[in-house]
């Protein structure tokens, strides 16, 4: 096997053995960094089809290391295999929720660490066969067969999104009963899944616009700047978003269509910083300013919560919905006091 390895670990001892298994698995192309935010920098530019983090890396926690990893490559799946003798619950669904593809607890056999890197050949073989289709139906687009490309894609985005969502919902099942491995290996399912139909919505968007169908153009550029937005891919998110309001000024924010899912599933915080996401989108937005006010109010930062609500009536000031969640907050109306404090008497 020729592909690149990547590990990072602090610990040389550690990157001996690690290298000496995958030697014995066939994998005998390994680089390695021991700084995490070094390691971040090098897969940015220098893709890898599976990252090894085994134990620790010198300036990062594993959880801040792996979700480093997700940030820099936000537009395609990484297989981050972590390594570490930690044990505890925490631990394990800190790494989870940074994104890892597996985790192999210390001590472990080379029957487990050859199961986990099977199970990322399988995700990869997946991937490459829905890649073809993708670049085909680009192929046909360039060569101005729209509706053959569309035929393609709009299979692999109604198998895609079918299969993503159930192994999403099999993930968290599998978290209830406690069985990590398992809920580890379906989120991963579902994210390569959703990778893949998002790059299957921009190329739906660039059949459309081939036929001049602006009005589908515009629904699958805002359904992949959705999904990106997910994703937490920033720049993707601006890209498409600048070029869907040059067809409608009023176009949702994705950002704030995330925000208000989040908050809708009582994950507070992450709505949060959906909501922040979409203000650098759109700051000027009389209706984030609020939902984000609801988001800090459900996540009980009722001063904060005014704050926001302070900043949409700022912007607009008949906004009735920010006007009764300011009186909420303080016991008085904005026409009487708009410089009225958090009331914890009234408002709560």
């Amino acid at each position: 096997m020729s592909d690149l390895v990547f590990v990072a670990t602090s610990q040389d001892a550690l990157f001996q053995e690690t290298r000496g298994n995958l030697a014995r698995l066939g994998y005998t192309n390994c680089a390695r960094f021991s700084s995490g935010r070094a390691a971040a920098e090098f897969i940015k530019y220098n893709p890898s089809r599976i990252i090894i983090v085994d134990t620790e890396v010198e300036d990062l926690s594993l959880p801040e290391f792996v979700t480093a990893l997700r940030e820099v490559r936000t537009s395609e799946f990484l297989h981050i295999l972590v390594i570490s003798s930690e044990r505890t619950e925490e631990f394990v669904l800190s790494m989870i929720s940074a994104g890892c593809s597996g985790l192999v607890l210390r001590p472990y056999n080379l029957a487990s660490l050859k199961n986990h890197m099977l199970q990322s050949e399988k995700l990869d073989h997946f991937q490459d066969g829905e890649r073809e289709t993708i670049d085909l139906a680009d192929t046909m687009i360039t060569q101005g067969r729209f509706e053959d490309a569309i035929g393609d894609l709009t299979m692999v985005v109604s198998h895609q999104e079918d299969l993503a969502s159930k192994y999403f919902f099999q993930g968290c099942q599998l978290l209830v009963e406690k069985k990590w491995s398992e809920a580890i290996l379906a989120f991963n399912q579902s994210l390569s899944r959703n990778q893949t139909f998002i790059k299957a919505y921009e190329g739906l968007a660039r059949a459309y616009l081939g036929k001049n169908d602006t009005d589908r153009y515009r629904f699958y550029l805002q359904k992949a700047a959705e999904e990106y937005a997910r994703l937490n891919n920033f720049a993707k998110v601006k890209k498409i978003f600048v070029e869907i309001v040059k067809y409608d000024v009023n176009a949702p924010n994705p950002y704030n269509t995330l925000g208000i899912r989040l908050r809708q599933e009582k994950q507070y915080k992450e709505a949060i910083q959906a909501y922040f996401q979409a203000i650098e989108l759109s700051p000027k937005d009389e209706n984030i300013h609020y939902n984000m006010a609801k988001a800090y109010f459900c996540d009980n930062q009722p001063e904060k919560s005014l704050e926001c609500i302070r900043l949409a009536l700022s912007l607009a000031p008949e906004h009735i919905e920010a006007l009764k969640m300011f009186r909420l907050l303080t016991g008085v109306s904005w026409d009487d006091d708009p410089k009225a404090v958090f009331n914890p008497q009234k408002g709560k």
